[in-house]
């Protein structure tokens, strides 16, 4: 009886860290989270296809720095299982790596002040700017889909 319960508790205890998210998992869903719940609706503004709100357009930038430094603490050593599309120069190459999530950090930073201005130009090229710094980071680190 001792042996079926502790088997029982062994595999009660294995089967959450089986299903726990990998990091290319984790940042998967943070860069997802991050588009969906800020970048992507401030686009279509800077994009003319939604109408500018300043009140909502500041909730989104706001919202996106925090989001925006999410994705980088699930980049562990060696982390390319699965369906990662981190290339191996993230670990190769850290000091270019850092210097680019600080470049896009900064660009959200910016983002975010521009959207206090209310100046919808501005605005638009501060967006530019942190698509710019996701595109430079994903040109070099970013492999395609497996």
């Amino acid at each position: 009886m001792k042996k079926i319960l502790t088997a029982l508790l062994l595999a009660a205890i294995s089967i959450p860290a089986a299903m726990a998210d990998t990091p290319a998992e984790l940042r998967s869903k943070a860069f997802k989270k991050m588009l969906v719940q800020s970048f992507e609706p401030m686009g279509m503004v800077a994009r003319g296809r939604a109408p500018y709100n300043p009140a909502q357009f500041q909730q989104y930038a706001d919202a996106l720095k925090p989001l925006a430094a999410e994705p980088f603490q699930h980049f562990p050593a060696n982390s390319i299982e699965g369906k990662s599309r981190a290339k191996p120069e993230i670990w190769t190459q850290p000091a270019k790596f850092q210097a680019d999530k600080e470049a896009f950090l900064k660009s959200v930073d910016a983002l975010a002040l521009a959207a206090r201005g209310k100046d919808l130009a501005a605005i638009k090229k501060s967006y530019a700017a942190v698509a710019q710094s996701c595109k430079t980071c994903h040109d070099s680190f970013r492999g395609p889909e497996k």
